[in-house]
Parts: structure tokens; C-alpha cells; sequence
């Protein structure tokens, strides 16, 4: 039963961008991604979960210019945070394919995937927040480049956080 706990991910990243968009490039997208993921959780394959995710990307991608409205960013988040339940918990449970695995590691990890969603859920509070009084407080041409910035340390930061993890 614990191999399915991946599967929680899947209402969220094929719900999303048929929320967010309704043409058929979308739909297509999301039809393979879940298809894709579902075999993933299945049978605990970390390839076809990342093909999944990408797919899974791809349609939110392809839904976002669609949107009438803007999205909102704890909507971004749960997509967020339901790839990495996916791709990590697949990778938990392919590794330990078959093994005896103490509840104290199931708890860590879940304990481990809360901590990474509430982490994520308090960076798009303040960045809800602050965000919009920055882009007032600064001149028309600077917005863009100060998004950019943004990207590259929020990269940057994914980065050490990985980084971690597989040294530690």
C-alpha cells in the first residue's frame, strides 16, 4: 500500500493545467502524463515518472499562456511539490524494491516531504507578499531583470539543496 503514496501526486499534476488551459494540446499532454505516471507508481520506475513529470510540466507549460487569469502561486506550488512527491517517492520505492524497510525510514521520509511542502508553501507566502511591493518600488525597466535574479537563486538554491542530499 505504501508504494501507491506516489499515486496522491497524480489528481495534482493532471488536474492543474486542465484547470489552467482547454485546448487539445493541453489535454494531450496531460492524458499522456498521467497515463505515464500511473504505470510509474505501478511499477516503481523512476524513468517513466520523470518522463511522466516532464509531460506533466510540458502541459502546464502549454496551459499557462492559455489562463485567463493569473495563476495563483500556491497553485504553482502544490504542482511543485506534487512532482517532487512523485519523482521522490518513486525513487524511494525503486530503490527499496523488494527490502525490509523499517517504519523509522517511512516515517523520515514522510516527515521529509511535509517539511519540503511547508518550506515551499512559506517561500510563496512571502513571495506573494513581497513580490508586489517590489515590482512598485522599482523603476518600469527593472522588474524583469530582478525576476531573473530570482530565477538564478532560486536555481541556485535547488541546486545546493540536491547537492546536499546526495553528499549527505
Amino acid at each position: 500500500m505504501r508504494r501507491l503514496v506516489p499515486g496522491l501526486a497524480i489528481p495534482v499534476l493532471v488536474g492543474v493545467p486542465l484547470w489552467m488551459g482547454n485546448s487539445w494540446a493541453v489535454e494531450l499532454a496531460t492524458a499522456a502524463s498521467g497515463v505515464l505516471c500511473l504505470v510509474a507508481v505501478l511499477r516503481a520506475s523512476l524513468a517513466l515518472a520523470t518522463s511522466g513529470a516532464a509531460l506533466a510540466l510540458l502541459a502546464l507549460a502549454l496551459a499557462r499562456p492559455e489562463a485567463s487569469s493569473p495563476a495563483s502561486v500556491f497553485l504553482l506550488v502544490a504542482f511543485g511539490s506534487a512532482l517532487l512527491l512523485l519523482l521522490d517517492g518513486t525513487h524511494l520505492y525503486d530503490r527499496f524494491d523488494g527490502a525490509e524497510v523499517a517504519r523509522a525510514l517511512w516515517r523520515r521520509h514522510i516527515a521529509l516531504w511535509v517539511a519540503r511542502w511547508a518550506i515551499s508553501l512559506g517561500i510563496a507566502l512571502v513571495i506573494a507578499v513581497v513580490a508586489p511591493l517590489i515590482a512598485l518600488a522599482l523603476p518600469h525597466l527593472w522588474p524583469p531583470f530582478v525576476a531573473g535574479l530570482g530565477i538564478l537563486v532560486a536555481f541556485a538554491a535547488a541546486v545546493a539543496w540536491a547537492r546536499r542530499g546526495i553528499d549527505g
